[in-house]
């Protein structure tokens, strides 16, 4: 279940699933260690500067690019380097979910505009089911960038939930 919808006008979708506990996957999303652990994509470095475990709390970031690839990738589009994004979690239920609402004003020549990303989580049959919905963004080649670094976050998330896993396994 590694797929993202693509097509379409409707948000961008992700769906896992863990044999993992459900304050693992909680602590990834909601611990600086844990998000800088893996919500950088490939050849990127995330930097948490603010979270507030809150509705209306701040989750701030700089995500800096570190690879060859993302770096020409970013001068391609005209686009910084490095960006602070500042965000804010709009909706939280704790093992449950997690909405957050992120400020793009770092892409140039566009307005700045709201993008909301949602987790959702549930335990089915001792395993948690992670599903992952994201906004489009109003440029195509913007959305398909964001496809995918997502999918490229997402392998590194599935990496980090092994990585507990198996340490947990060892206790």
């Amino acid at each position: 279940m590694a797929h993202a919808s693509e097509q379409g006008a409707g948000p961008i979708r992700f769906e896992r699933v863990y044999d993992a506990s459900i304050e693992d996957v909680w602590a990834l999303w909601t611990t600086k260690e844990g998000l800088e652990e893996w919500f950088a994509p490939a050849g990127m470095r995330v930097e948490v500067t603010a979270l507030e475990l809150r509705v209306g709390g701040a989750f701030d970031y700089v995500m800096s690019a570190v690879g060859a690839e993302q770096v020409a990738y970013l001068a391609n589009l005209d686009m910084r380097q490095t960006a602070r994004v500042s965000g804010q979690l709009v909706e939280m239920v704790r093992h449950r979910r997690l909405r957050i609402r992120f400020d793009m004003d770092f892409v140039p020549g566009v307005e700045p505009y709201p993008y909301d990303m949602l987790v959702e989580m549930s335990v089915e049959a001792g395993r948690v089911r992670m599903v992952l919905t994201a906004d489009r963004h109003p440029d195509p080649e913007i959305t398909r960038g964001a496809i995918l670094g997502l999918t490229s976050q997402l392998q590194k998330f599935d990496l980090a939930i092994a990585a507990r896993a198996t340490k947990e396994r060892r206790l």
